[in-house]
């Protein structure tokens, strides 16, 4: 299943930036809304939402380019608060700060600190290598299982194994 790249319009270089390091350097399949032809063409509509709900059932991880940007928007805390509760993968990438960081710089909210924090190229390689291994378990395990897919343990699992490995922990 692909991962989904939330972010807002005023971010599209940053997330075309992660989505080419996805798809080329590590052959992941990504979806991005501003390359969805139907959903650019309900944009204004009501049939919008059920469209773009539609795409993150289709993708088991929610990946969300966060930036000073995103105050703004009203999709990208709809998309989190859907991929919670479906549930899926979520992580973010993001220059912003951690709270607990000494600096009166930009800081990520608060309720994004839950799960795991990219900054880098390093970062995205260490997700991506990460997001790989969970992929063959999981294909494993759905064959071993007679196809049940990943439950919320397993997603919440996911997320404490990645910041374990970058070294970050939720607040």
């Amino acid at each position: 299943m692909p991962i989904f790249i939330s972010h807002t319009t005023k971010d599209d270089l940053l997330a075309r930036k992660v989505y080419s390091r996805l798809k080329i350097v590590h052959s992941i399949d990504c979806y991005i809304d501003d390359m969805d032809k139907e959903l650019e063409n309900n944009r204004g509509k009501s049939s919008l939402t059920p469209i773009l709900v539609d795409r993150l059932r289709k993708c088991d991880t929610l990946l969300v380019v966060v930036t000073e940007n995103t105050k703004e928007s009203w999709w990208v805390p709809f998309e989190i608060g859907t991929a919670r509760e479906m549930p899926r993968v979520i992580s973010s990438f993001t220059p912003l700060l951690d709270h607990s960081s000494y600096s009166w710089e930009k800081k990520i909210p608060e309720y994004l600190l839950e799960w795991p924090r990219l900054r880098s190229d390093s970062d995205i390689d260490t997700f991506a290598y990460e997001y790989k291994q969970k992929q063959i378990l999981l294909e494993y395990g759905a064959m071993k299982m007679d196809g049940i897919r990943a439950n919320a343990s397993d997603v919440r699992q996911f997320e404490s194994s990645l910041m374990k490995t970058l070294n970050q922990r939720n607040f």
